[in-house]
């Protein structure tokens, strides 16, 4: 039979108990942590947490694609970053022709826009285009010369995308006989499938169009275009770069094939790392922030070729940022579990936390990342209704 408690065990026992606590509230207050707000407002508070002098790269690394929320987190941090870090493109992990369409409603506020994006690229959630909405609104009062523009640092994988474009290109100008077989067709393709296509808000397919065919069209395409430029030229004029390049995306685009993203991933990494030197050296006054899979921002893809390169542009000069979530109500890295243990309540009492990751502390460290933002919240994006779907 247990003796009941003393006087002195009871005693022992809180000042046991008081210890443990005063210890856990210390841990729970470490600066390197901080609760932040990622709603549509102006409570910057822990923002702080994020250092920089010099550097012009940002990197939002998504653990995994489609998670709700990283769309409010990613505006509450360009909104942060504009003010504090010079800011001014967002670099997205999609074709220019995306990126061509973001620019589009980002200048016009045309709401029909909107839904082309919705429909033809793979930002598909209803929480993107409330994104877009809140980063035009964002940009309507500011100067002109401070607003944010949108630019691609990927290959062309959403054809859908691509083709509205090209036909957002050719407009209503006659197709000349000298690019029928090319331009003509891009249009007769379009315009057959247009009362389909448009029954949906969202075409959430691979491949909507005959893939073996577009690869066939894209392939003659360019040959062409190295046949005859001038033809090209004189039809696109101040569009021929849009549309060569967008060409040449598809053509990168097919030979990657996203179905199996494990398919041609080192070649298709390469461009983007190409794509980010190239947009570093052409806007070197301005800040970047990027929204990236995970998979690009760890040793040794792109992204980590660009902070550890001395031939980078921004060599030591990029901020690496994962932003994870609950995953099935759980930590899904072992940062975020070690993080938890070692700071209990703090990751779950919290909206969103921010987290400098410090390598010189086993309970802060972290192999690849310079902080991670963490959101307590499930969930993926919210898909519009009417959709049109496929299994892949």
């Amino acid at each position: 039979m247990r003796q009941p408690l003393t006087k002195d065990h009871r005693s022992f026992a809180l000042c046991i108990s008081l210890f443990l606590s005063i210890l856990t509230n210390a841990q729970d207050s470490s600066p390197d942590l901080r609760s932040i707000s990622i709603e549509k407002d102006n409570n910057f508070d822990g923002y702080e947490l994020l250092e920089f002098d010099n550097e012009r790269l940002f990197v939002l690394a998504e653990h995994w694609h489609n998670i709700r929320s990283v769309p409010r987190a990613t505006m509450k941090t360009l909104k942060y970053l504009h003010q504090h870090a010079n800011v001014r493109i967002l670099a997205i992990e999609q074709g220019k022709s995306a990126a061509y369409l973001a620019n589009k409603y980002l200048a016009t506020g045309d709401t029909l826009i909107l839904r082309q994006i919705a429909r033809n690229t793979m930002f598909w959630g209803k929480e993107n285009i409330a994104f877009f909405k809140d980063l035009y609104e964002f940009n309507q009062v500011l100067p002109e010369v401070e607003r944010i523009f949108v630019r691609s640092i990927d290959i062309e994988y959403k054809m859908e995308s691509a083709i509205f474009v090209i036909n957002e290109l050719i407009g209503s100008k006659p197709v000349p006989e000298a690019l029928e077989q090319t331009v003509g067709t891009f249009q007769l393709m379009f315009e057959d499938t247009r009362a389909h296509r448009e029954q949906f808000d969202a075409l959430a397919v691979m491949y909507y169009y005959d893939r073996e065919f577009v690869t066939q069209l894209v392939k003659y395409t360019l040959t062409d275009i190295a046949d005859q430029p001038s033809a090209y030229k004189n039809f696109f004029e101040s569009d021929f770069e849009q549309f060569t390049t967008m060409i040449r995306d598809m053509d990168n685009g097919l030979f990657f094939d996203y179905t199996n993203p494990n398919t041609n991933y080192k070649f298709r990494d390469q461009l983007i790392y190409e794509r980010f030197n190239d947009l570093l050296k052409e806007h070197s006054n301005v800040g970047i922030l990027c929204v990236i899979g995970l998979r690009h921002a760890t040793k040794p893809s792109s992204i980590y070729k660009l902070m550890t390169q001395p031939t980078s542009p921004v060599y030591n000069g990029v901020v690496n940022i994962r932003i994870s979530a609950l995953h099935l109500n759980m930590f899904k890295t072992g940062d975020l579990r070690r993080i938890n243990f070692n700071f209990p309540k703090r990751l779950r009492e919290n909206q969103a936390t921010l987290i400098k990751h410090d390598p010189d502390d086993p309970a802060l460290k972290s192999k690849s990342f310079h902080y991670t933002l963490f959101i307590n919240d499930n969930g993926n994006l919210t898909p519009f209704e009417n959709r049109l779907e496929e299994d892949y």
